[in-house]
């Protein structure tokens, strides 16, 4: 063998080397919240940058709507999915069902429970794609005190559907007292992290929480995907210090009425006189805090949960907004992760 045929040998494996020790660039899917399904232009322009050809579409929530009586549970689904556009049509769509812990706590026969979320997925899958589902998402935020409950559901709807399911940060750290549910696939919610009512404080993310529950010893006896989030909020807090939640955020709006906002930091605002606001009332000394995605804090937690010893695969964006996508630079995202 001569020098140039060892040099390009060398050239080769070298090349062949660095191409098997390149990281595997996830895919990407979104979930989509809303409850009549239409793609916007710049939603459908996102699906392409993330060559995304899934959805997972948020069909009903779970839960209790009125006291229970003899005859009737006060457990309902409501916020359900009404009308599904063409385009949506074209993608594969996963049903999300998100189901409030507290149902667990109340329902009186989980077997009935299960055949009535069963049959509702079947039926509303049937009636807007014609046909059944081939996987099933369950959205919960179980407990220690209602694992046998939702475990003992997920058993029954895994009986109709392959099941994945969602898990939470505390339920991965805590994982001895929660429970391992019984499925095969997960989603780990990287996203509402932290605490509205701490006005210094991004709830939706900030990766120093991220790294309270996870570390390079962290591991979980199940695949998971990745659930990142792409969406802003605002909290409001009364002089009652009572709380509420509003989608997307107005900070030009907030930080140009200086005769009604006063600004106390970056993110935290001040009502300085009585006014209206988005419909709601607001009186003197209420707060405002912006919680705005921050796409480098993104980043970070990604790759801390990549870091650890978890079998993490794909990525999920919560969730598909015009308005958000409108306000972030998804190309650099994608490029990062």
């Amino acid at each position: 063998m001569n020098k140039l045929t060892r040099y390009l040998a060398f050239v080769f494996l070298s090349l062949m080397f660095l191409a098997c020790s390149e990281p595997t660039k996830p895919s990407f899917a979104f979930y989509y919240w809303k409850s009549k399904a239409a793609i916007s232009d710049i939603e459908l322009q996102a699906l392409e940058q993330t060559q995304s050809n899934k959805l997972y579409l948020r069909y009903f929530d779970v839960d209790k709507v009125k006291e229970s009586n003899n005859n009737d549970s006060g457990i309902y689904p409501i916020s359900v999915l009404r009308t599904v556009s063409d385009e949506i049509k074209n993608f594969e769509i996963i049903p999300v069902i998100f189901i409030v812990n507290k149902v667990l706590k109340e329902h009186p026969n989980i077997n009935q429970l299960s055949k009535q979320i069963g049959d509702l997925i079947e039926e509303m899958h049937l009636q807007h794609f014609n046909t059944k589902p081939k996987e099933v998402q369950i959205d919960c935020d179980w407990t220690g005190s209602t694992k046998t409950s939702y475990f003992e559901l997920l058993a029954l709807l895994k009986k109709r559907f392959n099941l994945s399911v969602t898990i939470r940060l505390h339920q991965l750290k805590y994982q001895n007292k929660t429970g391992i549910p019984p499925v095969e696939k997960g989603v780990l919610m990287v996203y509402n992290v932290g605490d509205l009512d701490n006005f210094e404080q991004n709830s939706i993310l900030e990766s120093k929480i991220v790294a309270q529950y996870v570390n390079e010893q962290t591991n979980y006896p199940m695949q998971l995907d990745i659930a990142l989030p792409l969406f802003s909020q605002m909290v409001l807090k009364n002089n009652d210090d009572e709380l509420k939640l509003l989608t997307g955020t107005d900070r030009a709006i907030l930080t140009e009425n200086k005769t009604h906002f006063k600004q106390k930091s970056n993110n935290v605002f001040q009502v300085k006189k009585d006014t209206l606001y988005r419909g709601f009332y607001l009186y003197e000394n209420f707060e405002i805090k912006l919680e705005e995605i921050e796409l480098e804090e993104v980043v970070k937690s990604y790759k801390i949960i990549k870091a650890s010893r978890l079998d993490v695969k794909n990525v999920l964006f919560y969730h598909l907004d015009e308005k958000t996508l409108e306000q972030i630079d998804l190309n650099y995202l994608l490029e990062k992760l």
